[in-house]
């Protein structure tokens, strides 16, 4: 007798005699993808390691069936992001033993990618090498060059190196470097994460070193160039306990050093160290479904986040403010099987004495409705304020942030609400590797100052529809092309074309532990 693992199921009890790992490669002669060069795509590329399936097992030989650590060893190994499919069986063999087979069928782990998009009267095209699952050991690299017409940027480059458990190891490192005419990014870090429910603790070491010009831009479309220097260094360790829900001590310094070129350039806490403790929970159930964002399984946690952060920050050489601080976040989700919500709510504030500064405040919401298997109607509302803000900002409204058919970078605001509705249509016509999809969509949104009242801002609005193609071989953003074709309801006119990868937002998000933070930093400088 077989089980297949499902919380509809209910669980013999029993104990553990052998556990088999079964690695399908890509393309399998038993599925409909199967094609006449399927052997020699096969045959290029190395099968995961079963050292790597090996390292997410959280039961063993002789022990006693524990099906929550079944389904959650299932969830972290479709979390890895090598595999478009992982299933876990169990097999009777008498006197209450059980046989585990664990099957993983592995993506398309090299991508060589043409890169072309355009929106907003921008257009990008150039190339990039990513090779997901390096010789089958689960080590990603990147390596990018693209031309970009956006702020005459010219060519820009990207590399990449991340291994997430390195020498097989708890510790996971990850490295990049990315620079284009204005700006150059390095940075480094290493850590070991919370890899499951049960881990104890978490602590890393991360550096950033940032230099170039950033874009300040204006309403005519031109833009300044603000020199500028950073350099970080963060640490950080936190602890977990686990009973009815799980509970986080974390403590975080971050030391920064910034140099603006000019006065007028400062932000608000330039030149700090930040030393945050945090006490947060998380309570969390699992969910598997399909058709949400892909036609791949994909899962997401039902329950909710707080954290309660407090802090101070100190001047470094003289050049920064000594504040209190004090943050909140909670969020919360709701299923039912048709109805998803998810909601986030964030407040934080420094002090100087008993005046606040900085104040910040941000809601982020998503919600699903399923129509039908092949329908579902997708929302998504983020809205983000500041006051007594001492420091320049910068949010841009455009196709990045979720308002389609509208230039790039020229709706800027201290302040932003951005909204979005699709509905999204899985008719489900593959061919070969390929499934189609189709969307309707209504875009809203608006950028303020803060000194200005949010009712004599104006709102900006599109419609359109657009084409999904997504990759069964692939997984998350690499593995969907996006065509849109907006209409800008201001103008009364079609926008360009919209061509890009990935969904513009996901209509599920998880519950997952974060690291304290200052809220409200965000600077969109390109």
């Amino acid at each position: 007798m077989s089980y297949f693992i499902s919380s509809y199921y209910l669980y013999p009890q029993g104990y553990i005699r052998n556990i088999y790992i079964e690695r399908k490669n890509v393309f399998d002669s038993t599925q409909k993808d199967w094609f006449f060069a399927a052997k020699l795509a096969n045959s290029i590329r190395v099968v995961t390691r079963q050292y790597i399936i090996e390292d997410e097992l959280l039961f063993s030989v002789n022990e006693e069936l524990n099906f929550e650590l079944i389904e959650e060893t299932e969830r972290n190994l479709r979390n890895t992001g090598l595999f478009t499919s992982v299933k876990i069986e169990l097999d009777s063999v008498g006197n209450d033993l059980y046989d585990i087979y664990v099957i993983t069928q592995d993506r398309w782990s090299t991508r060589p990618s043409l890169l072309f998009g355009t929106g907003g009267g921008a257009q990008n095209i150039g190339g990039r090498l990513e090779e997901l699952n390096f010789l089958g050991t689960a080590t990603y690299i990147s390596l990018e060059g693209l031309y970009r017409t956006e702020n005459n940027t010219g060519w820009q480059g990207y590399a990449a190196f991340s291994q997430k458990r390195l020498f097989s190891s708890e510790f996971g490192m990850e490295t990049g470097l990315y620079a284009n005419k204005y700006t150059t990014t390095q940075f480094l870090g290493f850590n070991k994460p919370f890899r499951t429910l049960d881990t104890k603790s978490s602590y890393g070491l991360s550096g950033h070193n940032s230099f170039g010009n950033e874009l300040l831009f204006k309403p005519d479309s031109s833009f300044e160039k603000m020199f500028y220097h950073s350099r970080s260094i963060s640490g950080w360790y936190s602890r977990a306990w686990r009973d009815i829900d799980r509970v986080f001590f974390t403590a975080y310094l971050q030391l920064e050093d910034i140099n603006r070129g000019k006065p007028e350039f400062k932000r608000a806490y330039d030149n700090t160290g930040k030393f945050l403790i945090a006490f947060s929970s998380i309570s969390e159930d699992y969910v598997k479904s399909t058709k949400i964002n892909n036609y791949l399984i994909e899962d997401f946690s039902i329950g909710g986040w707080g954290t309660a952060i407090l802090g101070r920050t100190f001047s470094l050489g003289g050049k920064g403010e000594s504040y209190y601080y004090i943050a909140g976040q909670g969020e919360q989700s709701y299923y039912d099987g048709k109805i998803y919500l998810w909601g986030q709510l964030t407040g934080a504030s420094a002090f100087a004495q008993s005046r606040g500064v900085n104040t910040y405040q941000e809601f982020s919401g998503l919600a699903f409705y399923r129509v039908f298997d092949w329908l579902l109607f997708a929302m998504r509302l983020r809205q983000q304020t500041v006051w007594n803000w001492y420091g320049l900002r910068q949010l841009i409204l455009d196709n990045s942030s979720g308002l389609r058919g509208f230039p790039v970078n020229q709706i800027t605001g201290d302040n932003r609400i951005v909204g979005n509705f699709e509905s999204r249509i899985f008719p489900d016509l593959q061919i070969w590797i390929f499934n189609l999809g189709l969307v309707a969509f209504y875009d809203f949104g608006t950028a303020w100052n803060q000194r200005t009242d949010i009712t004599k801002t104006q709102w900006k609005n599109s419609i359109g529809f657009g084409l999904r193609v997504y990759d069964m071989k692939s997984t998350g953003s690499h593995g969907i092309y996006r065509i849109d074709f907006a209409y800008n309801l201001n103008e009364k006119k079609f926008g360009e074309i919209i061509f890009t990868s990935g969904q513009l937002f996901s209509a599920i998000k998880n519950h997952i532990f974060k690291l304290p933070q200052i809220f409200g930093l965000e600077f969109d400088a390109d």
